[in-house]
């Protein structure tokens, strides 16, 4: 007998043997608790062929705090992944999986447990007392314990991924915003003259990232060409400002710098070797091209406040910092510049990506374009 079910009070329990290889002798072994015949002979179909092959192996008694402490978080940490992706993860099991699951033993979990965790995580309030975290935090928290029971089951600690079929929560994307061109204009009028001019004119005319203003150091900038170079960025993590590099081979590549914007970093360098010479021995000497009076980078959040404070001071429409990458991206498109070119600008990996991102702006590109094919071909 390879296997049998049997039913045990209101749920079905599976049985199947195993040759111990030290001793010789059959060994069996159970999983109970399956609610329907059906259910447990699907499982055991799982089981048998793995225990024919040799591949099967029993469950640990790991429970879900076990596995991502003990086991997956440092198995992550050894993967060199970029310091903010670790601490994503790292706060995603301390928020929200470990208090909702951690008892839980990894091998006993249902879908029906991720569905709680969910509707929980859509109920629960903020850090910021908003009720109801975002899909996008709860769809984190589902991708991340699914990425830990995958891991599992690749390194023989379950003998099945118990949320193998469980499909995370779509995330709702937010109405993407971004100025007019008008708009964009105005705030450059009023922050001439302003300590950050020069980044806040990359920031709309070339759509650089937070990260990448922040971590871009002067020898990656060549004004003589005209151009820059997005190698390093300057995120941060858990409050703190950590060097890291951009995500994708996309994201580093050399950004055209025009007359104008040469002109800019050339008076903003110019400024900075003045107040290199006031500080004296207490200039920081970092490298980097945003730095205060005594050469220490900004940190990259002191961007974003400086940008609501200048923003709220101009009387324009609010916006984040981020939507300046939006911006920029937006008009290009508008103003008829192509896709493949917004696309190595920005620093994505694909044309389809910069078209999914930015279809708000391609509709009346599609008419003008539409227009004059059908003037060529009709008129």
């Amino acid at each position: 007998m390879r296997g049998s079910i049997r039913q045990r009070g209101e749920t079905h329990t599976c049985y199947w043997f195993v040759v111990d290889p030290g001793t010789g002798k059959r060994r069996q072994h159970s999983k109970g608790g399956f609610k329907t015949k059906g259910a447990a002979q699907k499982y055991l179909n799982v089981v048998l062929p793995k225990v024919d092959d040799g591949s099967w192996r029993p469950d640990q008694a790991l429970t879900v705090k076990q596995l991502l402490i003990e086991h997956w978080l440092p198995a992550q940490k050894a993967r060199n992944l970029r310091a903010t992706t670790l601490a994503s993860y790292e706060g995603t099991a301390e928020w929200y999986l470990i208090p909702a699951l951690g008892a839980k033993k990894v091998a006993a979990l249902t879908p029906a447990d991720i569905s709680a965790l969910v509707e929980n995580m859509r109920t629960a309030k903020s850090a910021r007392g908003r009720k109801g975290l975002s899909a996008r935090t709860a769809q984190a928290a589902v991708v991340t314990l699914k990425g830990a029971t995958s891991w599992a089951l690749r390194n023989g600690m379950l003998s099945r991924d118990p949320l193998a079929g469980v499909t995370p929560p779509r995330r709702d994307r937010r109405p993407m915003k971004a100025w007019d061109t008008d708009e964009a204009r105005a705030f450059l009028a009023y922050v001439h003259g302003d300590r950050l001019e020069a980044a806040w004119a990359l920031f709309l005319s070339r759509g650089l990232r937070r990260g990448e203003l922040a971590g871009l150091r002067w020898d990656a900038v060549n004004l003589s060409e005209g151009t820059l170079q997005v190698t390093h960025t300057r995120v941060s993590v858990d409050g703190r400002a950590t060097e890291s590099i951009p995500k994708t081979e996309a994201g580093r590549r050399v950004i055209p710098l025009d007359a104008q914007l040469v002109a800019l970093l050339h008076a903003h360098e110019t400024q900075q070797k003045i107040e290199r010479l006031r500080a004296g021995e207490a200039w920081a000497g970092s490298g980097y091209v945003l730095v205060n009076e005594l050469g220490e980078p900004y940190h990259p959040e002191y961007l974003s406040d400086r940008f609501e404070d200048l923003v709220a001071a101009s009387g324009l429409r609010r916006i984040r910092l981020h939507d300046l990458r939006h911006t920029a991206c937006s008009l290009m498109l508008a103003a008829g510049v192509p896709v493949k070119v917004v696309q190595e600008m920005a620093g994505h990996s694909s044309p389809a990506i910069t078209l999914a991102l930015y279809t708000h702006t391609t509709p009346s590109m599609g008419r003008e374009a539409g227009a004059a094919l059908s003037a060529s071909l009709l008129g």
